[in-house]
């Protein structure tokens, strides 16, 4: 290795130590943070997302800012400024029913402690919500290797780390999807949703965290149900041509009622006219 290479090594080092330091906070002292586990449910899985929501909106749905020692208090009380933090990397269920996903594999889990945890506030800002993930989530991992707190937050970790993500909050899907690629250039068209319901961005995976197409038939996944991939809950159904011409039909529109999504061609689901026409749909004749 030569002489700038460790050089860089070192302050990648330094820098991401110090990054986590500053999202450390000694008032954070919440220690009730082992909630039970949700009811197991062994599912098979084959793909994962990783699920990403606003930290401002979040804490303004508690309602008052979080005092030390209080759940949430570094995400919503500390002096730390959170934007888009990681809800979470959810394994999924297959590719023909996303939405049937496991959950809580090995049932409840023992308290994870704090410092391994320190590690990953910044990604995730909440000792009770790193506890939950792992104890619904990462038990379910489809390599199992990585079934253990420090593999599976080390792999959420890598995967966030790879992700330029916006410093502002976006909820129309057509720019929010434009913005990740384009900012992102390893995402390719369609890794990347909205869910409408949770208000949260996911960007999905292989089962070898190779990022890919959203599978999403029939719903959503995730810690929230939702009908963003559910073709008969489309306002705006964008449609492939049998010569690959890319159409939206509006309800008005006489074949609306016998257009059938199918998302595994790319095909869409739209909130309104605008979003199809921005992410490059015509209107069906």
């Amino acid at each position: 290795m030569t002489r700038s290479n460790l050089l860089a090594v070192m302050c990648l080092t330094l820098c991401a130590a110090l990054a986590h330091a500053d999202c450390v906070d000694p008032k954070d002292t919440y220690d009730a943070y082992n909630e039970v586990a949700d009811a197991a449910q062994d599912r098979p899985s084959e793909f994962y997302v990783l699920s990403y929501s606003w930290a401002p909106r979040y804490c303004a749905e508690k309602g008052d800012k979080r005092r030390p020692g209080q759940k949430d208090y570094l995400q919503c009380g500390s002096n730390a400024r959170f934007g888009y933090i990681l809800h979470g990397l959810w394994p999924q269920g297959t590719l023909a029913k996303p939405n049937d996903y496991p959950r809580a594999c090995a049932g409840d889990q023992p308290k994870i402690d704090r410092a391994l945890m320190a590690k990953y506030f910044c990604m995730t800002p909440s000792a009770w919500l790193l506890q939950h993930e792992y104890e619904n989530h990462g038990t379910c991992m489809i390599d199992r290797n990585l079934r253990t707190p420090q593999a599976y937050f080390d792999k959420a970790l890598a995967l966030h780390s790879a992700l330029h993500l916006p410093d502002q909050q976006i909820t129309n899907e057509a720019k929010g999807k434009t913005w990740f690629v384009q900012n992102n250039p390893q995402l390719p068209e369609d890794s990347v949703y909205f869910d409408r319901n949770a208000k949260e961005w996911r960007v999905c995976y292989d089962r070898d965290f190779a990022p890919f197409a959203c599978p999403r038939p029939g719903g959503q996944g995730g810690d929230s149900d939702g009908n963003n991939g559910n073709p008969d809950a489309c306002p705006v159904k964008g449609n492939i041509s049998g010569k690959n011409r890319k159409y939206y039909f509006v309800p008005s529109h006489p074949s609306y009622a016998d257009v059938v999504i199918d998302f595994s061609r790319g095909e869409r689901c739209f909130d309104t006219v605008k979003q199809a026409m921005a992410a490059g749909w015509k209107k069906a004749p």
